[in-house]
């Protein structure tokens, strides 16, 4: 039978002391079942006991020489005091254990909530509520590759994101098969469109139903709020928009001959396919244009696009140019020797025969170009100014000779060709 005595092996019954009370709570028994005793041999040493939470290395047990209260029941006898109690544990320590504990302890809890915030970072949505731009990765389609869309909503989401980021290549992605394809379906076009009015504010509530066929959607284009009902169709395992772009008619402009370009890419079809956003008609000429409404806002793949206002116009730099052209062919008639002279507003008819070199043309009156009145069609503008010429030289009349003089009044009308350089000037 092992024992539990700190001072060694059992030891005999205590004779002379009149029967023990029993063993203390905690107390082993002898073989005898009396509570064991300290050995009378000398104090205990170090090992083989120890008091309380106390390590073993931390005790410095001694014998008292004062009588100590015996922990048996018994009063001091033969077998003298029990060993001391231990000092106290020294303070610094404890409070350098506790310090220490305390920094590991705020240590890990910076890192168990380092890694809760970096796990909540990749969340794409809030599987509980709506989808929003701010509630996701801004440029979550830069790489031109699809995002899952699991459930309706997250295609319509996806889709709308990648507009918002300039990734055509992305958009597209999400459409049904076959995606559509164009000559303004790129990045470039889309990043312009971006520039002059950027696609912000998406919010597109959480669709789980599977059997969907729409999901709506509220965003902001440019300073347009649009609210639109995209169709959804699932193909596969994953879900895509029914669709993706608009067909912009432009029949009406490209069969002209002035050339047709929007957001700087050149168009030659009736029918082109855009993605939503802003698309800016241009020309590429310097004195023709498309007014100063030229900008047409594609607000979603189902709203009709204004196309038919977009006309070819004189720019204002057009009209200086005609003006400036027509006042110098004007200028240079003046100078001509002849009643008739080629390509000039002059066409006088007179009974007297003049000497051509003394033919001296003169304008009466104000500017005619200060006001003249101009308009544009096709190709060409007209310009009109009033005439009040004078004209004189030498002349002969049946047999006789003189000086005669003349007046020229009325409207004079040239039309210039203002899609080539030089500009071309034909008076009528």
């Amino acid at each position: 039978m092992s024992s539990n005595d700190p001072y060694g092996g059992p030891q005999p019954p205590m004779p002379g002391r009149g029967a023990n009370p029993g063993p203390g709570p905690g107390q082993p028994l002898t073989p005898y079942g009396y509570p064991q005793r300290p050995s009378p041999a000398g104090p205990p040493t170090a090992s083989g006991y120890s008091f309380g939470p106390f390590a073993p290395e931390e005790q410095v047990p001694e014998w008292q020489g004062a009588p100590q209260h015996d922990p048996y029941g018994a009063s001091p006898g033969p077998y003298g005091a029990g060993p001391a109690q231990p000092p106290p544990r020294p303070k610094g320590r404890g409070k350098i254990l506790i310090i220490v504990g305390a920094a590991s302890l705020a240590v890990i809890l910076m890192a168990v909530f380092a890694v809760v915030v970096a796990t909540r970072g990749g969340t794409a949505a809030d599987p509980g509520g709506s989808t929003s731009a701010q509630g996701q990765q801004s440029n979550p389609a830069q790489s031109g590759a699809p995002q899952s869309t699991p459930r309706p909503s997250d295609a319509v989401t996806a889709y709308l994101q990648a507009l918002a980021a300039g990734d055509a290549v992305a958009a597209l992605s999400y459409a049904a098969d076959p995606a559509p394809t164009g000559p303004l379906l790129t990045n470039e076009v889309l990043a312009e469109s971006q520039n002059r009015a950027a696609l912000t504010e998406i919010d597109v509530p959480v669709v789980e139903d599977q059997h969907a066929t729409s999901v709506p959607a509220t965003y902001t284009l440019g300073n347009s709020a649009v609210s639109e009902s995209f169709d959804v169709v699932k193909v596969a395992d994953t879900w895509k928009v029914s669709r993706a772009v608009k067909d912009l008619d432009l029949g009406f402009i490209v069969s002209g001959s002035v050339p047709v370009k929007i957001n700087g890419v050149k168009v030659d079809q009736d029918s082109v396919a855009v993605l939503p956003g802003s698309y800016a008609f241009t020309t590429g000429l310097p004195y023709v244009g498309y007014g100063s409404k030229n900008v047409v806002l594609v607000k979603s793949p189902y709203v009709e696009a204004d196309t038919y206002r977009i006309q070819s116009k004189l720019t204002n730099s057009g009209k200086k140019a005609v003006i400036s052209a027509t006042k110098k062919s004007f200028n240079k008639c003046l100078q001509a020797n002849s009643l008739n002279p080629k390509n000039c507003p002059m066409k006088f008819d007179s009974k007297y025969r003049y000497t051509k070199s003394s033919i001296t043309w003169r304008q009466s009156g104000g500017d005619p170009f200060r006001k003249p009145k101009i308009t544009y069609a096709g190709t060409q503008a007209r310009i009109e100014i009033p005439l009040n010429l004078k004209l004189s030289g030498s002349c002969t009349y049946q047999g006789r000779s003189g000086n005669c003089s003349g007046m020229l009044t009325g409207r004079a009308a040239a039309v210039v060709k203002v899609t080539a350089k030089p500009i071309n000037v034909n008076w009528l």
